[in-house]
């Protein structure tokens, strides 16, 4: 009787238990994320407050910065995206999380590069800001529009004017063409002339393989950054190689510049070693440091130079407007055969060359993705809007901007899916000075990026050289729509990797 009693009770304790078990994970993984956490309030997918590998997920398949866009569209500009993670399109809260410099997550850690971190990879403020400072001046719109690295950038644009010379009126990828032109640039910019040999001098050779080394090593861009502990097994071989390809070529140049030019303070280089007596990096973080500087200087400026150069492409009235306000800087000779470069301080100004550029960066930001920060200590308040009551957001939730959103609120921007360089032309200061709040194409605050004057230079510079010398056109029967889409990514590029075009020389 005694043993048929214990086996009762432990069979209904046995009950009891499952049942408490079953009711606690249903609370803590259903009824807590969804009714009781602290972003409860913010509007969102149940699925996205459920797990976070659904967001994993939806970046993985390369759709994320569309994907949280329509959330935007449906919900307002906060959105809940993950258990943890929000997202908010409004630039209102750029201070908050960017200027007031919100720590950055363990996202950025992945960006390190021979075995060490960089200023960009690093998390810690004091360390970042000290590291950024060692390199800040020879960023400086100062330095970018001085005589020193001007010839350097007008070296490059003649370079790139031979190369469309040789080649006029064949098809040519040009992604491939501007991130070269590009690379010839931060590299020159790095390790100086005494060492940096231009890939435009053999672009078909050595100038595509390196560039297809640099893209292929970045095509592991979310196991790197979102799944690391993954990256072993989901990476191919192939890309381990060409990331090999690309760190063994910096690596070559950068021993090369200590080698032939140790005491120039003009490099890169030169600057991070300290040769002015003051020893501030070591090698590996030097080379880290170089190495994500080529990377992202040339892929980002190779992207938003494609894109300019389409839109050209698909209006010709375009291309007439700009010229219309070239004249006359080139001796009045726009088509002239001569490869000298444009003065930067001449077209640097130009109002629609201004107007395109900055509708460039709006609708085509190589960086149109996710900008994590992690909220510090004491959390901080949505302040509310018509879609979402004002909320408390604690501590330690990782909180999201996307360039992608902020520039095509349909509030500021006009058919914000157009590619209009006029709605920057309005007699309107107060709506140019909104727009140009809303505008995040290379960052927020004291992270933002060290290379917007040079990329700026080498956008302007680039378009008005070529424009005021040749007719850029589609290339017949390639389907533009389909394969020149931006990928869905981090740092975007065409979807196919090319860009086709064709150049004409203007008749003289």
């Amino acid at each position: 009787m005694l043993s048929q009693f214990v086996a009762q009770y432990y069979e209904e304790l046995i009950t009891a238990t499952q049942a408490a078990l079953i009711s606690y994970a249903i609370y803590s993984l259903v009824l807590y994320p969804l009714y009781f956490h602290p972003l409860a309030a913010i509007p969102g997918p149940k699925i996205c407050a459920l797990t976070k590998y659904w967001i994993l997920f939806v970046s993985w398949s390369e759709h994320r910065n569309r994907y949280i866009h329509h959330l935007h569209k449906k919900y307002g500009p906060i959105v809940r995206v993950a258990p943890e993670e929000i997202d908010i399109s409004d630039p209102d809260y750029l201070k908050d999380i960017y200027i007031n410099n919100f720590d950055k997550t363990s996202f950025y850690t992945q960006f390190a590069n021979f075995g060490s971190f960089n200023t960009f990879s690093t998390v810690e403020k004091k360390t970042h800001r000290d590291s950024r400072k060692v390199s800040a001046k020879l960023y400086s719109k100062s330095n970018v529009v001085s005589e020193p690295f001007q010839a350097k950038i007008r070296a490059v644009m003649s370079n790139l004017l031979k190369m469309l010379e040789q080649n006029q009126d064949k098809r040519l990828n040009t992604f491939q063409l501007w991130s070269v032109m590009a690379m010839d640039t931060i590299t020159s910019f790095s390790f100086g002339n005494k060492v940096c040999k231009s890939l435009l001098d053999d672009f078909f050779g050595q100038g595509e393989a390196v560039i297809k080394a640099f893209m292929i090593q970045s095509s592991s861009w979310f196991w790197t950054t979102q799944l690391p502990q993954l990256y072993d097994l989901m990476v191919p071989s192939y890309v381990r190689k060409a990331s090999k390809i690309a760190c063994d070529w910096i690596n070559s140049q950068f021993n090369e510049c200590l080698e032939k030019d140790p005491g120039n303070t003009d490099t890169l280089v030169g600057v991070l070693m300290g040769t002015n007596g003051e020893k501030l990096f070591d090698a590996r973080r030097a080379r880290s440091e170089i190495f994500d500087h080529v990377a992202a200087g040339h892929n980002t400026t190779g992207t938003t130079l494609s894109y300019a150069f389409y839109e050209l492409a698909r209006d010709p009235k375009k291309q007439e407007r700009l010229r219309a306000e070239l004249a006359g800087l080139n001796g009045g000779n726009l088509a002239s055969t001569n490869h000298r470069s444009l003065l930067y301080s001449d077209v640097e100004e130009l109002p629609y060359l201004s107007a395109f550029t900055q509708e460039v960066f709006r609708i085509y930001a190589a960086i149109p993705g996710q900008e994590p920060r992690r909220v510090p200590k004491g959390g901080f308040h949505w302040r509310g809007s018509k879609e979402t009551s004002s909320t408390f957001i604690p501590e330690g939730t990782v909180v999201v901007m996307q360039p992608w959103s902020l520039h095509r609120d349909p509030t500021v921007f006009e058919h914000p899916e157009v590619f209009n360089p006029d709605r920057w032309l309005v007699d309107d200061d107060q709506k140019v000075k909104q727009m140009n709040r809303q505008m995040m194409q290379f960052g927020s605050g004291s992270r933002m990026c060290l290379g917007l004057h040079i990329a700026t230079c080498e956008i302007k510079l680039c378009v008005s050289n070529v424009i005021s010398r040749y007719e850029v056109c589609l290339v017949d029967g390639y389907d533009y729509e389909a394969n020149a889409q931006m990928r869905d990514i981090y740092t975007t590029i065409p979807r196919s990797g090319d860009m086709p075009l064709k150049f004409r020389a203007l008749v003289v």
